[in-house]
């Protein structure tokens, strides 16, 4: 697959993912004014998006990290990063579904509002130094470190 084209899918699913933020975010602030229906709402857009951002993470890892662990010098650490990141983002959706907002809506609320701007923020910094068109090109050229 084309590196533009890899690109243009990780991006969409991007997308995707914030509008589903957005629209959590927007139950939120009703859960905190104490509202039952949008804190299960909210509950189920949740579970919903942990669901779609798993296979996300799933997607990245078929079809980025192996391009990014040889498209520059940089690739390794890149590719080491993404699975950093994964663990740990994999780890925070096990927390955010073992956790029943009914015993601490305010508490449930603060957490996923930390997990989306956390997702957020991570989302732009891999658009930046991974999903560039500078980084992730299709005219690369790549050094294997030997010579004739």
């Amino acid at each position: 697959m084309e590196n533009a084209k890899i690109r243009k899918i990780i991006l969409v699913e991007h997308e995707g993912l914030r509008g589903n933020l957005r629209a959590i975010e927007e139950l939120l602030d009703l859960v905190s004014q104490g509202d039952v229906v949008a804190l299960q709402n909210a509950h189920q857009q949740l579970i919903n998006m942990l669901q779609t951002f798993l296979r996300h993470i799933e997607h990245e890892e078929a079809i980025l990290q192996p391009v990014l662990e040889k498209i520059d010098a940089w690739g390794p650490q890149r590719k080491a990063a993404m699975e950093e990141e994964h663990k740990v983002q994999r780890a925070l959706v096990m927390k955010l579904t073992s956790i029943n907002p009914i015993n601490d809506p305010a508490g449930w609320a603060r957490d996923v509002r930390i997990f989306a701007k956390d997702l957020l923020l991570d989302m732009a910094d891999e658009e930046k130094t991974c999903l560039s068109p500078n980084v992730l090109r299709d005219d690369v050229v790549v050094v294997d470190g030997t010579s004739e």
